[in-house]
């Protein structure tokens, strides 16, 4: 099986630590001693039946990847590299024609790069079934088993009954609202979508060339003219950008009548917000987290991040975010964490 590992986030969600130069799957936000993508290649060790990973990422992002690889001694393939971002369905697209080209097997596991998950052994497991689900011709998607009624995930809803360890999709549903979400959590058959999933190549190639064959079409093209170094696969930019983007959701999963849920309950998340971080992340006994010296009086549900050492005083602070960089500073009740992107955009832009 090939271990797709698609890295074109932007990272505006966690500025300003992560930015569009080095998204946050390049940082070591939840281990010290690991990146976000080292973390998700490294998680796959000991799963005997899985190939050397492939990264798909942008041109400016190269060589981040090759030395965050070679440090882990996980730089095997050349990167392939995406011209233009077209969201996800392209580039798996590419990875697929990759990999009926290069897999005996043709199977793959699609994987962020920057998601976090702390049950490596129940992931592994899981991984096993979905590989057989794929060998067995299904896209096997990976529905995380909600701990909270979220309103920031689309979800899957599948059918009642479920054969051990498989369920059959019924449906997607897009992020619902506070009560819809509670009325899912209850009903025990909706899943969070994951956006990782093991699928046959074949299958993908197939359905999508009924699916969307324009978009097909052009992601061959891009892939038969691709320029090939021994550091990378450089789609062809006039085919690429000439595709219409859409997700693989929307062009070939919720079109498909071959899509399994393999349940997950692992320790998710997307890491997708600086609340996120703050808590997936070690805290004091007034529920402050903080990576530098940091002086509390009468404060608490604290995320503190600073560089260089930079010691930080918090007096009589409740749930506030204060994150530190060379990029900027962000100052920000917890509340408001999910307009960090939008304060970010308007200074990039």
């Amino acid at each position: 099986m090939l271990p797709v590992i698609l890295s074109g986030g932007s990272g505006t969600r966690l500025w300003p630590l992560s930015t569009p130069e080095v998204p946050k799957q390049f940082l070591p936000l939840m281990d010290p001693g690991r990146t976000m993508i080292q973390q998700t290649i490294e998680r796959l060790d000991g799963l005997n039946f899985m190939s050397d990973p492939l990264v798909i990422c942008n041109e400016k992002h190269l060589q981040l990847v090759r030395s965050q690889l070679s440090a882990i001694q996980k730089l095997h393939r050349q990167v392939m590299l995406e011209p233009a971002g077209r969201n996800t369905a392209p580039a798996i697209a590419a990875a697929a024609l990759y990999c009926m080209d290069n897999e005996k097997d043709g199977l793959m596991l699609i994987l962020a790069s920057d998601h976090t998950i702390l049950n490596i052994p129940e992931f592994q497991r899981a991984v096993a079934a979905a590989k057989n689900a794929a060998a067995g011709g299904k896209y096997a998607l990976f529905g995380i088993v909600p701990t909270r009624p979220e309103t920031g995930y689309g979800y899957i809803e599948t059918a009642p009954s479920c054969a051990p360890g498989v369920c059959t999709v019924k449906a997607f549903r897009e992020k619902p609202d506070a009560k819809t979400a509670q009325t899912y959590v209850a009903a025990q058959t909706y899943f969070w979508n994951s956006g990782m999933f093991a699928i046959p190549a074949e299958l993908l190639l197939r359905e999508m060339n009924e699916f969307e064959p324009d978009m097909l079409a052009r992601v061959r093209d891009a892939y038969a003219k691709a320029v090939r170094t021994n550091e990378a696969i450089r789609l062809d930019r006039d085919c690429f950008e000439a595709v219409k983007g859409n997700s693989i959701d929307y062009a070939v999963m919720e079109r498909t009548k071959n899509a399994v849920v393999i349940p997950l309950d692992a320790g998710w998340s997307d890491v997708g917000s600086w609340d996120m971080v703050w808590e997936l992340s070690h805290k004091d006994d007034h529920e402050n987290v903080t990576n530098n010296i940091t002086f509390f009086k009468d404060a608490s549900g604290n995320m503190i991040h600073t560089e260089d050492g930079r010691p930080v005083a918090l007096l009589g602070i409740q749930n506030c975010v204060v994150i530190e960089s060379k990029d900027g500073l962000l100052i920000a009740d917890k509340q408001y964490v999910q307009d960090v992107k939008k304060a970010a955009e308007s200074f990039l832009n």
